[in-house]
C-alpha cells in the first residue's frame, strides 16, 4: 500500500441544509457518520452454533463544532414552538490530494437531532466554546465513491 493512499480526515468538508438553505460548516472540528447494523439470533436445530441474521440498520452522526452559529438553536426553537423537528440534510466529502483514490461524498438525508444542544457557556479560562451535535438520518446516498487503489 502506498502511504499516500491513507486519506487524511482534515481534507473533508461538511455542509448542512435546513429549509432549502445550505450552510458550509467551516466551524466543524470533527464529523463521524455511522451505520449501525442490528442482528437477531437464529437458533438452529441440530447445531450448537447460534446463527445471526441482519434485520435493521440505523444511520447516526456526531459532529463537534465551534459555537459560532446558532443553526442548531434554531432547530430547537422550531421544535419547541411547533412540536415538529425540522429535518436537515448533511453532506460530507473528502478528497485528499496526495491519495490516488479520488473523492468520497456521503449525503445523510432527513436528519433529526438527538441529545443536547448547547445553548450557552461561560467560563474564566481561555477555552473555546464547542458543542457536540448528534442525531439520526433516515437514509444516505453516495454520489461519489473512492476508487480502489491500483494495487488492489
Amino acid at each position: 500500500m502506498s502511504t499516500d493512499d491513507a486519506p487524511v480526515a482534515k481534507f473533508a468538508e461538511v455542509f448542512v441544509t435546513k429549509d432549502g438553505r445550505r450552510y458550509a460548516m467551516l466551524m466543524c472540528k470533527n464529523f463521524e457518520g455511522k451505520a449501525g447494523i442490528t442482528n437477531q439470533d437464529v437458533p438452529r436445530m441440530g447445531s450448537v452454533v447460534m446463527g445471526k441474521k441482519p434485520t435493521t440498520v440505523e444511520f447516526s452522526f456526531t459532529m463537534t463544532i465551534y459555537k459560532c452559529t446558532e443553526i442548531f438553536d434554531d432547530v430547537l426553537d422550531e421544535f419547541v414552538k411547533t412540536g415538529v423537528m425540522p429535518r436537515l440534510t448533511i453532506q460530507t466529502s473528502n478528497e485528499d490530494p496526495a491519495a490516488s483514490i479520488g473523492r468520497s461524498t456521503k449525503i445523510y438525508n432527513d436528519c433529526v437531532l438527538d441529545g443536547d444542544v448547547l445553548l450557552s457557556m461561560a467560563g474564566s479560562e481561555d477555552d473555546f466554546i464547542e458543542q457536540e451535535i448528534s442525531g439520526f438520518a433516515d437514509g444516505i446516498t453516495r454520489p461519489e465513491k473512492y476508487r480502489n487503489p491500483a494495487y488492489m
